[in-house]
């Protein structure tokens, strides 16, 4: 076990470079040579019986060699894109990982339950899932990768249980969860199913653009902005959802806003006052933005809300502190909607056609490498 595990390293390794080209030409080569397909039977292969430090050899071997191939396999995926995506699609590895998460999830679940309030080093199991989950989060890019992980259906409501449960302190394992959800919002079927009303996913989701962790945020900012593209969804995400109080509460900060800016406006956005803390992360700050604009874009009717809720007034006051050209830009395309006469046009004549390539997926998940389990020998 410890030659695949450094076998798996030496694949980690070969992909970690910055020469893009070489890497995309390492990933061809192991194409060739049937790596995919070593990768996960390695995750399934028995060991013998036996004890290490009172733990079963068989598992021990095996988490082991589970950790260094779900790394290896998320760094292939994170590089070669599609062409690494169909041969691990066609080995079966999402299905495999969804049973190495439920074969985990149990000890991690009991781990939180004990020790939420602890700082504390991540164990095996959540080394393991926290690989696994990464895997997932760089083929679902792929459009074929998140299509095949929304017909493990078990798989993602086990995946959004365990994300929207609080995790314990010092490590996330299922931090990645966020990531998964941007990027299968990138297909219709993925946005429905968040959109979906008697599953909730949205309204359990949405807390987690304040979450601590910038990853999490990120997803969940780009699943939040991606479901906006729905037009139809627009009156129920502005009405019912209240959308515009989750974007904008995380785009306001300590500035305050004038007396007639309040009326319509959530009281949450100024109650506050100067200890209010803007969102921090500039990619989180231009996905929320470009959510509004897709609101903008549903027709007239969602504009006149979003002019109701005051959100003309969030977006000046954030470019009068924003940094970000790129985002300061698509601020004035939001001003530039919000602000134009609209004196004879449809309630519902959007004011320009959208297609999905304008939809986000997240960024390239990297394995963690050098990590041990010296721990456990």
């Amino acid at each position: 076990p410890d030659v695949k595990c450094e076998a798996c390293d030496a694949v980690s390794a070969a992909l970690g470079g910055d020469d893009a080209l070489a890497n995309r030409q390492n990933v061809a080569t192991m194409l060739e040579q049937s790596v995919p397909l070593l990768l996960s039977k390695m995750i399934s292969t028995p060991y013998p019986p036996g004890l290490i430090a009172g733990k079963s050899i068989n598992e021990v071997w095996k988490t082991r060699v589970q950790y260094h191939s779900l790394n290896a396999a998320s760094a292939m995926v994170g590089v070669g894109g599609e062409m690494a995506a169909e041969a691990f699609l066609s080995s079966g590895m999402i299905g495999r990982i969804g049973e190495i998460v439920m074969e985990h999830t149990p000890a991690i679940t009991q781990l939180r339950d004990m020790m939420n309030d602890e700082a504390r080093d991540a164990n095996e199991s959540e080394r393991v899932v926290d690989a696994g989950v990464a895997f997932l989060a760089n083929i679902s890019r792929t459009e074929a990768g998140s299509s095949a992980f929304l017909d493990k259906e078990s798989l993602m409501t086990k995946l959004i249980t365990e994300f929207v449960a609080t995790p314990p302190k010092g490590f996330d394992c299922f931090q990645h969860v966020a990531s998964i959800l941007m990027n299968i919002s990138q297909m219709e079927r993925g946005r429905k199913i968040i959109l979906n009303k008697t599953d909730a996913y949205l309204a359990k989701i949405s807390p987690f653009l304040l979450s601590g962790t910038t990853t999490r945020r990120y997803g969940v900012a780009g699943a939040i902005r991606n479901v906006c593209f729905e037009k139809d969804f627009s009156w129920w995400l502005l009405n019912e959802a209240k959308i515009v109080d989750t974007i904008c509460f995380p785009l306001c900060g300590p500035e305050g806003f004038d007396i007639d800016d309040k009326v319509g406006m959530n009281p949450e956005f100024w109650l506050s006052g100067i200890d209010k803390k803007r969102e921090v992360d500039v990619d989180i700050r231009m996905l929320l933005v470009e959510a509004i604009l897709l609101l903008c874009a549903c027709g007239r009717r969602a504009r006149e809300t979003l002019r109701e809720l005051q959100v003309y007034a969030v977006v000046k006051v954030l470019d009068l502190s924003e940094e970000s050209e790129e985002v300061s830009n698509k601020i004035d395309e939001v001003v530039q909607y919000l602000m134009r006469d609209e004196e004879g046009q449809e309630s519902n004549e959007p004011v320009r056609i959208l297609d999905e390539s304008e939809l986000t997926q997240s960024k390239v998940v990297k394995p963690k490498p050098g990590e041990s389990y010296d721990s456990i020998d």
